[in-house]
């Protein structure tokens, strides 16, 4: 390889990218991709540290820095709160946290509360106001699965991560701007 790249990990797509970062090895593998990487952009990540298997990953990757030499940047969308959002939203926030809570008193972007998507340590952070997990009314389902939240996301315009508008608010980061 002649360079380095930036990579951009959405939902556990930003821990599954520590991983890969990674000199130890993890899952009987060493990836060591710091090596070819310049930057790190978790988006909605669910990064904290909280009970169950799921989450076993997640707290192999905080025991580790950011590795020397590669930028990071924790995204977290808010304005989805978990006492108001509808019962998916609760529960994500609540299956997150390591405090045992129901998930009522937490924000987030309506799956990842914005504490868990910021604990990187070592990394920069960007909270960004009204900016859902997902496009939830551009998939077939949504309003199925996550019906109060497929609702609040429509009433606060429907942008999320990959919106126009919410991108520049991460990526000029990313370019150095």
């Amino acid at each position: 390889p002649k360079g380095r790249v930036a990579i951009i990990g959405h939902s556990a797509g930003g821990w599954i990218s520590r991983v890969y970062l990674s000199k130890i090895n993890y899952g009987g593998k060493i990836y060591g991709g710091s090596d070819l990487v310049h930057s790190v952009v978790t988006l909605g990540s669910p990064l904290g540290n909280a009970p169950g298997a799921a989450f076993a990953g997640v707290g192999w990757c905080n025991k580790e820095a950011l590795p020397s030499g590669v930028r990071g940047l924790a995204v977290a969308g808010k304005g989805f709160p978990g006492d108001s959002s509808g019962k998916f939203t609760q529960n994500c926030y609540a299956f997150c946290c390591n405090d045992g809570t129901d998930g009522t008193k937490y924000d987030g972007d309506g799956v990842t509360p914005v504490h868990s998507s910021l604990y990187f340590e070592g990394a920069e952070k960007v909270v960004i106001e009204d900016c859902s997990h997902f496009a939830w009314t551009d998939v077939f389902g949504g309003s199925i699965v996550a019906p109060d939240l497929t609702e609040k996301y429509r009433e606060k315009g429907g942008y999320w991560y990959g919106s126009d508008g919410k991108i520049d608010e991460w990526a000029s980061w990313l370019l150095g701007v």
